[in-house]
């Protein structure tokens, strides 16, 4: 082997080495939209989520928190534990009187997900997830098919992701588990103004069904920003709902469902 073949060699195992390191150090770049890669075996990180709702038809606001655990398993695959929070205050009509209710929950989630196609050395990048949460008024099941490619300084991302929900719901004095589907797309795409930080913009279109109908669907749209050093990240973005598709109650927003603005963000710390 000559001396131009190794050392070309040498520079392209660099290159996915430093571009292997730097995906695992940071497995996501959007606050919404999930990139394909995992932490390598052993790799661990605890993420904070804040998401702050806001905008009904009536007076609304909402507060999730999320707390998760995420752990490397090797072979592509990685798991996550959660403690959700999540608090809404709105206005209730009680026979002509309005007045201001606060809703609280609890619950606790475990997420899988695993890796197939890398998003740098394969064509696309490819992974499945997904998360089971159990909590004191719903449980839910999450399942998402993750795509995701890099091209020099963009990176662009899409997840198809079904949800199936279960609500302790009061009929004729009886409680009982209702179930509703919800169908979204969210993509997202970045650009990287330098190797620490990001531009961002995602779109998430979300759909509710219930007894096999369309009940809601609405589209978000928005930016954000991603920041990386060392073994910290903080993603953060701001997402307007810019049109309502069903259940709108004859305006251009659906309010019923969905909220006019979101904002959300997530800090990670690895170790």
């Amino acid at each position: 082997m000559n001396v131009k073949n190794l050392l070309l060699k040498s520079a392209m195992l660099t290159f996915f080495l430093l571009t292997a390191m730097y995906s695992q150090a940071q497995d996501r770049i959007f606050t919404y939209t999930y990139q394909s890669g995992v932490l390598n075996k052993g790799q661990r990180e605890i993420e904070i989520w804040n998401t702050y709702r806001t905008g009904k038809s009536d007076f609304f606001t909402g507060f999730d928190h999320r707390t998760e655990f995420e752990i490397g398993l090797g072979n592509n695959l990685q798991t996550s534990f959660y403690l959700n929070l999540s608090t809404q205050t709105s206005a209730v009509d009680n026979g002509g009187i309005k007045s201001l209710e606060t809703e609280h929950d609890i619950s606790f989630s475990n997420e899988w997900k695993y890796k197939l196609l890398d998003a740098v050395a394969d064509p696309v990048g490819l992974a499945l997830y997904g998360e089971l949460g159990i909590g004191t008024k719903e449980n839910e099941f999450e399942g998402k098919v993750i795509l995701d490619k890099k091209i020099n300084k963009f990176t662009l991302a899409a997840n198809a992701v079904y949800e199936l929900e279960t609500e302790a719901e009061l009929e004729n004095n009886k409680a009982e588990w209702e179930a509703e589907h919800k169908a979204e797309l969210n993509v997202g795409l970045a650009y990287a103004l330098s190797p620490k930080f990001q531009i961002t913009t995602e779109h998430a279109f979300r759909n509710v069904f219930s007894e096999g109908e369309l009940e809601h669907s609405g589209l978000y749209s928005g930016v954000g920003m991603s920041y990386v050093r060392d073994n910290f990240w903080v993603n953060f973005s701001l997402m307007p709902q810019v049109k309502g598709f069903k259940g709108n109650e004859g305006k251009s927003l659906n309010l019923v469902e969905y909220e006019k603005m979101q904002y959300r963000l997530l800090v990670s710390f690895a170790f």
